[in-house]
Order: C-alpha cells, then structure tokens, then sequence
C-alpha cells in the first residue's frame, strides 16, 4: 500500500505542487514586473495571465491572510506558501506515507 500512496505522491501530488509553486513565481515576478513599469498594464495579454495567476493562488492565500495580516504592502501569505509548498511536497507528505501501518 506504501508503494501506491508513494506512486501517488510522486506521479501526481508532487507534479501538482511543483506547477503550483512555479506558478506562485510567475506571479510574484509578474506582479514585481507591472509595478515597476517593465510591463504594461494595459496589455491584454498581460492581464490575462495575472488574471488567471490571481485567480489559482488567490483561494490559497486568502485563509493564510486571515491569519497573518499584510505588514504594509507586504504581503506575507505568498512568501508562506512559497516555502510550504516545498515542505509539505519534500518533507511533510512522504513522512505520513511512511507512517501509515499496512
């Protein structure tokens, strides 16, 4: 059973995060991008992409802001979900495969 649960874990959750976080990156950078001015706002393409980048990671981010308030305009959640989304692929879930008794 720990075969499958790893099988799993590594052929469809891990590739699943792992899309998930480069997707948080494009949207930090993109974002980074349009406030500076590198790139234009008013490109439809533009907004597209961080329109469906918002709407991905916004859900996930939206209970972590419950509980950790933006300092300033510093948003906190994005930076939590970038570094748990590693602990939770690498660490956290093949750890409760491997106690699972069967």
């Amino acid at each position: 059973m720990q075969s499958l649960l790893f099988a799993i874990h590594n052929y469809f959750v891990s590739p699943i995060l792992t899309i998930f976080f480069i997707a948080l990156l494009v949207y930090v950078v993109l974002g980074w991008l349009m406030i500076g001015g590198v790139v234009d706002n008013r490109n439809q393409t533009v907004r597209s992409i961080y329109q469906f980048l918002y709407s991905i990671i916004e859900p996930v981010a939206r209970p972590i802001r419950r509980v950790v308030p933006p300092l300033g305009n510093l948003d906190l959640s994005v930076l939590i979900i970038a570094l748990l989304i590693p602990f939770l692929r690498d660490y956290l879930i093949p750890r409760i495969i491997l106690l699972i008794p069967f």
